[in-house]
């Protein structure tokens, strides 16, 4: 691409689109690490400390990513999709109504389990029956 349409291309994304680019420009071109370090000055969020604090936040927004097991979904006709196994360590506060637990998602093909996917420590509001129910 040459350097006018990247500057097009860089000036239509948002500022924490940039500076995630920013924190990757080792995998730019040198014409593509050009066009971005001038729409980052224009619009003057080139510095170090800004560029250190996103550090920063990004690292704590991919941290609390890689915690959360997304959405779970299942097809029940076809028995296909995300789904978690198991309750290990489970604790149940009368008081709050939380249980605590933890769990790991499998992907599901033909009812069957197949692929764990990632262990998770789950907290959430007990259902109706969960403190009557002994474990």
């Amino acid at each position: 691409m040459q350097y006018e349409k990247l500057v097009e291309l860089y000036g239509a994304k948002t500022d924490d689109e940039l500076l995630r680019l920013r924190l990757g420009e080792n995998e730019l071109t040198h014409e593509a690490s050009l066009a971005l370090n001038a729409v980052l000055l224009k619009r003057g969020i080139a510095s170090s400390d800004r560029l250190s604090s996103f550090r920063k936040e990004e690292e704590k927004r991919t941290e609390r990513l890689s915690k959360n097991p997304g959405n779970l979904f299942l097809s029940f006709r076809f028995g296909i999709g995300r789904w978690y196994f198991g309750k290990v360590g489970r604790t149940f506060n009368p008081e709050t109504r939380v249980e605590r637990f933890k769990t790991t998602v499998f992907i599901l093909i033909l009812w069957f389990p197949l692929v764990p996917t990632g262990t998770y420590v789950i907290r959430k509001r007990a259902g109706f029956l969960s403190n009557r129910v002994p474990i």
